[in-house]
């Protein structure tokens, strides 16, 4: 039988166009769904509630439901989510760094 950190740790980490920039947005403070949705510009509703799911299954993002009338439904990240940042960081600067002789390779194949 498996436990859920068994099945959090089963759970593939989707790595998209906005998973790194929800990841960064959250690092800053918790945002309610429509309030991350205006941050990112661009980003639709559909894709963002897919890329909060796909975190929130791998654990790296947790999703607080508050008591308050109207219901207010907030994002944060989890201390797993907060130890990916530095090394997202890095990937970041790497892909940058190197993105034009990447595209270069690519076309030259």
């Amino acid at each position: 039988m498996e436990t859920t950190q068994e099945r959090k740790m089963l759970t593939p980490i989707f790595i998209g166009r906005w998973t790194p920039k929800i990841l960064f947005s959250l690092r800053v403070k918790p945002y309610r769904h429509g309030d991350l949705r205006r941050l990112l510009q661009g980003v639709s509703q559909r894709m963002l509630t897919r890329t909060l799911r796909s975190l929130e299954a791998s654990g790296l993002v947790a999703r607080i439901a508050t008591s308050s009338k109207p219901l207010a439904v907030e994002y944060s990240l989890t201390q797993s989510g907060k130890t990916i940042i530095a090394p997202l960081r890095g990937m970041c600067r790497w892909a940058n760094r190197y993105r034009v002789k990447v595209i270069a390779d690519m076309y030259l194949k």
